[in-house]
């Protein structure tokens, strides 16, 4: 028997929404049109003030540069200080901070999850904890202990990102839990010991969530202008020097367009993170990190 097929118009009725539904998702669409509007404009405003003088600034907020002055981001890498000092002293702290938080999680986040010895529970309790612990009220802490270690001021602060707790421990800790010891127990029998089958078989199956994590942990400290003003005063980033400019620019009334030309180049190398790895910050934002 020949299959009866269905008008257009009829399939178009099966398929159309009703008038309640309609209205709904059109003021749906209007909602997050106007929140992304919201977040658009002020980046579009301070960039085409960026190409300002500082006459066009003050005369005219909103509108469009009388003359392109591209002038500001050439003269922005001296009067910003040492831009490129501040670049190579961002680049290095966050990806040494990055790449020694997340190794460091990794180890401990592993023995905890597969490895039964006294005090387990409180190792892992103890990371809950340090998560809520206010921030602010550590700081004197902090900075007494540094001061003491001989590490204030110096590169070895680097050693101060090797907590092996934390966020990245967390979500690690539940991805090593997840895997199954066989592995483990046939890296044994083939004559494996405990460093290489860590090093060779399981840290290998948690590189998707390493690799997450390492980017999302470098962009959170290339933006930290707050470590880098208390505890390394003599190395600037570009975080903190554009911090510390701007709140110049309240007493001494400095060349705002130029400031905003210094933020957007701070901001070059996190936004090529963020375009070239956006399915990977997604994935550990929304996912945990567990879909490895």
């Amino acid at each position: 028997m020949q299959k009866i097929k269905r008008p257009r118009m009829l399939r178009g009725l099966l398929k159309r929404k009703s008038a309640g539904e309609k209205a709904v998702y059109i003021i749906v669409f209007i909602i997050f049109c106007l929140y992304a509007f919201t977040l658009i404009y002020p980046v579009l405003w301070a960039f085409m003030s960026s190409f300002k003088d500082e006459v066009n600034y003050l005369d005219d907020m909103v509108g469009l540069p009388w003359h392109w002055q591209f002038s500001n981001y050439v003269d922005a890498f001296t009067e910003l200080g040492n831009l490129f000092a501040m670049f190579l002293n961002s680049g290095w702290l966050a990806f040494g901070g990055a790449a020694l938080g997340v190794f460091i999680s990794s180890m401990s986040a592993y023995v905890v999850a597969k490895y039964k010895f006294f005090g387990r529970k409180t190792f892992y309790m103890v990371a809950l904890v340090i998560m809520m612990l206010p921030i602010v009220g550590a700081l004197p802490s902090q900075y007494e202990v540094y001061s003491n270690l001989g590490i204030l001021n110096t590169p070895f602060m680097l050693i101060t990102y090797c907590s092996g707790m934390g966020f990245n421990f967390l979500v690690l800790y539940g991805y090593f839990t997840s895997l199954p010891w066989d592995y483990v127990e046939a890296s044994f029998i083939d004559g494996g010991n405990h460093f290489n089958t860590f090093f060779q078989i399981m840290l290998p199956q948690a590189k998707g969530v390493i690799l997450s994590l390492g980017i999302v942990a470098f962009i959170n400290i290339w933006n930290d202008y707050n470590t880098p003003i208390l505890f390394l005063e003599s190395y600037p980033t570009l975080s903190s020097g554009i911090y510390i400019y701007q709140q110049d620019i309240l007493q001494t009334g400095i060349n705002i367009p130029m400031l905003f030309a210094g933020v957007f180049m701070s901001v070059i190398p996190v936004l090529v993170l963020f375009v070239l790895f956006q399915n990977k910050i997604m994935e550990i934002s929304i996912g945990g990190g567990l879909k490895g």
